[in-house]
């Protein structure tokens, strides 16, 4: 399959090879698997029926039984080698989502964004 024409758009880049193309809405599971072994990613399935795809940065895309789609952007760390980015989401087109406000509380509905795969 060619990558270029699995989706409808290409991501905003710059969070890992997860954010490098756009939303995976519509696919079929066998669609997106094809499609993300095509970026290198190893897949691990969980027993409860979770698909997790780790590209060769470390970020990832999880598909959860039910079809929803999150992704997870590649590790960054400061100049003491602290992960920067540990928490954090990125959006259908590989934006980054602040998942806590700058007091470090949780921020609502910033882990659905919408993004699912279909049997």
């Amino acid at each position: 399959m060619d990558r270029g024409n699995c989706v409808s758009s290409s991501g905003v880049v710059g969070n890992g090879i997860a954010s490098e193309f756009g939303d995976l809405t519509g696919l079929t599971r066998q669609e997106v698997n094809n499609f993300l072994h095509g970026f290198g990613a190893k897949v691990k399935i969980s027993e409860g029926g979770y698909v997790e795809y780790k590209f060769p940065d470390n970020s990832k895309i999880i598909i959860r039984p039910d079809g929803e789609v999150v992704r997870i952007p590649a590790p960054r760390y400061d100049s003491d080698g602290k992960n920067i980015n540990k928490g954090l989401r990125l959006g259908k087109d590989g934006s980054l989502l602040p998942t806590r406000d700058r007091f470090g509380n949780p921020i609502v509905n910033t882990h659905n964004t919408g993004e699912r795969v279909s049997d």
